[in-house]
């Protein structure tokens, strides 16, 4: 059957299934429900765990014999299998299928794996998973429920509800969950009585994130040539900048595009704004770019970070560092090549 991420603790209570599957896209969350699990089972007496690492050339027989081996110490036993993808291959689906069909009453099969393309979730073998045991799918959060996620695990720490800090996070991490969480967990450490001194925190982000691609692109969107120049020489030494920067680069010149042409049917930006879920924090950079840039300029530069990425797969021949340099000081102004 299918278990919705927030009713597994519900369901967890009321009945311990003989198999959890746990998959999708955010491992955080796999390993949430995984540990909601494990809490349970180990009330419930299952104290001995077994774990394996599966790929396509596994021998499931190892799982097999694992579970009929019976145990000195433990009646009640976890056998855990973390797939390292989906594709198991026909030994593989004729294996866990025939696992998840006869569980013995002294077994937990715990399962999991990262996402599965629609067509994994139409195999046999998930099929019986989905069958005998609970499964359970994570999605990825996207940008507009991310405030709402850190906000409810800011609670869950007993950390005052704060919009504007829950904001900066969210800015601050782009939507990596983990990363979220550890400043969650500092804030935590930080502020003990779960009272944030807003100002002071968001202080020592913007200080922090300076000399990060997301740090760069605000300079840029906010018109500091010389900060961009500055942050962008810093940065050069981290070989993965240019995929990171090319990427969040796209990502928010297109957002900015559509506020662009949005604004030429609507003269009201601070409705433009809050209809594309614009974070309070970054509401004058995006007002400032949008006052600066026309429609045209903006989709002069996307073309440009089309033929950088490309570069970046080898598939055009340009000059990649120079190239998303030049882009960022005619984004923050310097040069009008863009007109």
């Amino acid at each position: 059957m299918r278990i919705k991420p927030e009713a597994l603790n519900s369901q967890l209570t009321s009945k311990l299934e003989p198999l959890y599957f746990v998959f999708g896209a955010e491992p955080l969350l796999i390993e949430q429900s995984l540990a909601s699990i494990l809490s349970i089972a180990k009330q419930t007496g299952f104290n001995e765990k077994t774990s394996f690492e599966i790929d396509g050339n596994f021998d499931w027989n190892l799982v097999t014999a694992e579970i009929a081996n019976t145990s000195l110490f433990s009646p009640q036993r976890i056998i855990e299998c973390k797939l390292k993808t989906g594709k198991i291959g026909v030994k593989g689906s004729k294996a866990l299928s025939a696992l998840a069909s006869n569980i013995p009453s002294d077994i937990l099969l715990l399962i999991s794996t990262g996402k599965l393309e629609l067509a994994q979730q139409k195999s046999k073998w998930f099929k019986t998973l989905e069958q005998y045991g609970g499964v359970i799918q994570h999605w990825e959060i996207s940008n507009d429920h991310l405030v709402g996620w850190i906000s409810n695990h800011m609670a869950t720490f007993g950390l005052k509800a704060n919009q504007e800090v829950a904001q900066s996070i969210a800015f601050c991490t782009e939507g990596n969950l983990l990363a979220s969480m550890q400043e969650i967990q500092k804030l935590k450490m930080t502020y003990p009585d779960g009272n944030i001194n807003t100002q002071e925190f968001l202080d020592q982000a913007q200080e922090q994130s300076k000399y990060t691609v997301y740090g760069l692109i605000d300079a840029a969107l906010f018109g500091d040539t010389v900060q961009v120049s500055k942050i962008y020489n810093t940065l050069l030494n981290d070989a993965a900048m240019p995929i990171l920067l090319s990427s969040a680069l796209y990502r928010e010149i297109k957002s900015i595009i559509d506020m662009s042409i949005d604004l030429h049917q609507n003269n009201d930006i601070n409705a433009i704004l809050q209809s594309h879920q614009v974070w309070n924090k970054r509401k004058p950079i995006i007002t400032n770019t949008l006052k600066r840039h026309p429609y045209q300029r903006l989709q002069k530069l996307l073309l440009l970070l089309g033929r950088i990425d490309r570069s970046i797969k080898g598939m055009d021949n340009v000059n990649v560092v120079d190239e998303l340099h030049t882009l960022l000081l005619n984004l923050a102004g310097k040069n009008q090549w863009a007109q």
